[in-house]
């Protein structure tokens, strides 16, 4: 299913009562290692951010809440059940990371997997970089 152009984004956002469990460059390569296993993704195209939230409001916005918000958008094409998987995947990954919730704190984690439609979806350059090798003096 995968193409040279293709990639998976990922936007993590988490409220700032959990900078304890900030997320880190190793939550996301095991997210990326996920795609690559359930939904065929090229590593090298994953591209991932987090970002912490300084204002927010659960609900009646009464009590310590929090929340850990997953955004996947892949190109579209994929069948209903794989994108299900990896949304399933994903919610496990962060569970792991994220639980359990800080004591008194009434924590949500969720995930979205969102198609982008590949005809509007650009890229260059079109493929993954090749890494560059050392220069040998």
């Amino acid at each position: 299913m995968e193409t040279e152009s293709t990639m998976p984004h990922l936007t993590l956002e988490y409220t700032s009562n959990l900078r304890d469990r900030t997320p880190d460059a190793e939550l996301f390569v095991r997210l990326h290692h996920m795609l690559q296993s359930v939904a065929g993704v090229q590593i090298a195209n994953c591209k991932s951010r987090w970002k912490e939230v300084d204002r927010w409001a659960v609900g009646t916005g009464e009590g310590e809440s929090a929340f850990v918000h997953l955004d996947i958008r892949l190109l579209d094409g994929r069948p209903e059940e794989v994108r299900r998987t990896v949304g399933v995947a994903a919610l496990d990954i962060l569970r792991s990371r994220f639980l359990p919730a800080p004591e008194n704190v009434a924590l949500q984690i969720s995930v979205e997997v969102r198609e982008i439609r590949r005809s509007l979806y650009l890229k260059h350059p079109s493929s993954p970089p090749t890494p560059r090798q050392p220069r040998q003096v």
